[in-house]
């Protein structure tokens, strides 16, 4: 019959469908993968806190913190190890360890942050950077040291709380162009006939998107 689809057709709906099957199979491996290192980093940092080694206990959070994934709960956890390792630091005057766990805070926060770079968990790390730092450098200058920035803990608080990350409009721009991209995609799988604009509205939004990427 004439309103068939051509062979053509069926077999670029065919690959199309495939590549989006290969899309989900490779999201989800990923995902599954995201909670192990979570999971793994979790116990590691336990391990290291029952043998009272903060070095190893701080990356392990840290790790773990960086785990982030949709309906993953390591990261939470991570965060809060590491903010009960500062108490705890703090409570012995050991500055240098609870500076160490509150950069980590940071650190992580900064890895894995989205639209928006603040936070009331990112505010909490700063202050504590700042109070930490200007003890450890006020210290070091009492004893001979020259002074640095953190001799200063407004100016130092100022510095950490700069834009590090790329802003919300990169967010914005590569999310567009994926969204186009989708869009496109679907309807060519979706369609009876192979459109060319179709094609170009897919091309156009990949191209939108590493544009968006650029910016990063």
């Amino acid at each position: 019959m004439s309103g068939e689809p051509a062979p053509a057709d069926y077999r670029g709906r065919t690959w199309a469908a495939l590549g989006i099957a290969l899309l989900v199979a490779v999201l989800a491996v990923a995902w599954a993968g995201r909670v192990a290192e979570g999971r793994r980093s979790l116990a590691e940092a336990d391990a290291a806190v029952a043998r009272g080694d903060t070095f190893d206990a701080i990356m392990a959070s840290r790790a773990a913190a960086e785990a982030r994934c949709p309906t993953c709960t390591a990261p939470d956890e991570g965060y809060r190890r590491l903010e009960a390792i500062a108490r705890d630091a703090e409570a012995r005057g050991d500055d240098a360890t609870a500076f160490a766990a509150w950069r980590a805070v940071r650190a992580a926060l900064l890895a894995t942050s989205a639209a928006s770079t603040s936070s009331e968990r990112r505010t909490r790390a700063e202050a504590a950077i700042a109070r930490f730092g200007h003890r450890i450098d006020a210290a070091a200058v009492a004893a001979g040291s020259p002074p640095t920035v953190a001799a200063e803990e407004p100016r130092l608080a100022a510095a950490l709380a700069t834009r590090d990350v790329p802003s919300a409009t990169a967010f914005a721009v590569v999310a567009a162009g994926a969204l186009v991209f989708l869009y496109a995609a679907v309807r060519f799988v979706r369609g009876r006939t192979a459109a060319v604009a179709d094609g170009v509205a897919a091309g156009a939004g990949a191209v939108f998107a590493a544009i968006g990427a650029l910016f990063f």
